[in-house]
């Protein structure tokens, strides 16, 4: 691909009882391996972080 894929992280870094970060919604081994992923790993997880915001009924929203 030739076009960067942009890290989906908004520098909150907390995570809840599933161990999904609050403010991106990647799990902790997402957001730790996200550097080393390719082009295609990466459209997984933002497809992942798409998911888990729609079906979030937390209040983080207002930090993103």
């Amino acid at each position: 691909m030739s076009e960067k894929i942009k890290n989906p992280c908004v520098d909150i870094c907390q995570y809840d009882e599933n161990q999904i970060c609050i403010g991106c919604k990647r799990t902790k081994t997402e957001a730790k391996t996200w550097w080393r992923l390719i082009d295609e790993e990466k459209l997984q997880i933002i497809e992942n972080v798409k998911k888990r915001k729609s079906e979030s009924t937390d209040y983080y929203g207002h930090y993103v």
